[in-house]
């Protein structure tokens, strides 16, 4: 798939090869060779590479976590492909796959569609978004640094879903000016920088996904009681469906703090009035 990068035209493969091999090869070393009625599946199409392996996860295993946690089911078949040099280290393919990917711009592998009875890899073709890539780029170019695959697949948590589970990156990425905050305590969120949105040609978005600032929040609060003479979470949710209900809970609980509203009635079953 080419794309223009200023004058020069870059391609990115629809299937990279590294990716495809550790993904059949883990598939290989990974699958339950006591199912005798099934094979691994492998399906291609324009939108994504599926891989599906007979036997679901191991015990403790789960999608959420098989980057970090490592087991085998195959030992043997595992160091064999590993001596024979078809895979750099053994118990890593997963590792490079989400990192090549995610580095392509085309998002995360999915394996969310994995059960008991098998687990079912999907790996985007696609280019979502080409400006992640140049972004990181141009930063990685700049400021002359190496960012490890767990720095990546932060970043692409936090361009994807505005989430950072692991905050220990947090003060790098913010001197770098690689990514903001928007809010505070618990209901803080993280966003890529003014400068990705920029560079991206949609400030709009940066504008929408950084928010009103928690005055003005509080403000819209204080109007929609006014005018409706009370409210509910719902009531808020609605007025703010880019906020979890843990950020609402603590807007208004800064607003009952400050004397400018009070609940009445149950804490599910209730509403809230001007103070």
């Amino acid at each position: 798939m080419p794309f223009q990068e200023g004058l020069f035209q870059r391609e990115v493969y629809s299937f990279n090869e590294k990716t495809i091999r550790e993904a059949l090869l883990n598939a290989v070393a990974h699958r339950n060779y006591t199912i005798n009625s099934k094979s691994i599946f492998i399906k291609a199409s324009p939108e994504a590479f599926e891989i599906e392996s007979p036997g679901g996860f191991l015990p403790g295993i789960t999608p959420e976590n098989v980057l970090y946690k490592k087991e085998w089911r195959n030992r043997r078949i595992a160091e064999t492909f590993e001596k024979a040099g078809l895979v750099e280290r053994s118990g890593q393919g997963m590792d490079d796959i989400f990192e090549n990917t995610i580095r392509e711009g085309k998002g995360m592998p999915d394996l969310s569609k994995s059960d008991a009875h098998s687990v079912k890899l999907i790996i985007p073709a696609q280019v979502k978004d080409k400006n992640f890539i140049l972004f990181l780029e141009r930063v990685i170019n700049e400021k002359q640094i190496f960012l490890s695959f767990e720095e990546i697949y932060a970043l692409e948590q936090i361009r994807e879903r505005q989430i950072m589970t692991d905050t220990k990156y947090k003060r790098k990425f913010i001197d770098l000016g690689i990514i903001e905050s928007v809010g505070k305590t618990r209901g803080t969120k993280y966003i890529l920088s003014h400068r990705y949105y920029a560079y991206e040609g949609r400030t709009g978005k940066y504008t929408r996904l950084s928010g009103l600032s928690r005055e003005k929040q509080k403000a819209f609060i204080l109007q929609h009681l006014n005018i409706n003479s009370k409210g509910n979470l719902q009531d808020f949710k609605d007025i703010f469906p880019e906020l979890r209900p843990m950020d609402i809970s603590n807007l208004l609980r800064e607003l009952k703090q400050e004397k400018k509203i009070m609940h009445v009635g149950s804490k599910g079953f209730g509403h809230w009035l001007l103070a």
